[in-house]
């Protein structure tokens, strides 16, 4: 199986409330939930009201092509950038591998 895996740092530039950084994290973590499956959690910089980190993973099957592993993994970056309400600074990902290939 693959396990795509990524760190995304947000910028809320001029933000001074943490709850509304919060609020917005929830809404775009709860959106890539339902519409990817994935797992999604701010995971850095929670008390700073202006940047965030976001890690997220996601399981992909063992029957799945690298190349469409790599684009669902693109896919959901893509739908960060487009979404949130904060500017994407850093985007790193990428695909693991776990567990004996067919």
């Amino acid at each position: 199986m693959l396990i795509g895996v990524g760190r995304i740092v947000l910028d809320f530039f001029n933000n001074e409330k943490v709850s509304f950084k919060h609020k917005k994290l929830e809404e775009l973590c709860n959106d890539l939930r339902r519409k990817f499956n994935i797992s999604a959690l701010e995971v850095a910089d929670f008390d700073d009201p202006e940047r965030c980190v976001i890690g997220f993973a996601v399981v992909i099957p063992e029957t799945w092509k690298t190349a469409s592993a790599q684009s669902l993994v693109e896919k959901i970056c893509e739908t960060i950038d487009q979404t949130s309400v904060a500017r994407v600074m850093v985007e790193d990902w990428d695909l693991l591998s776990h567990g004996d290939e067919i």
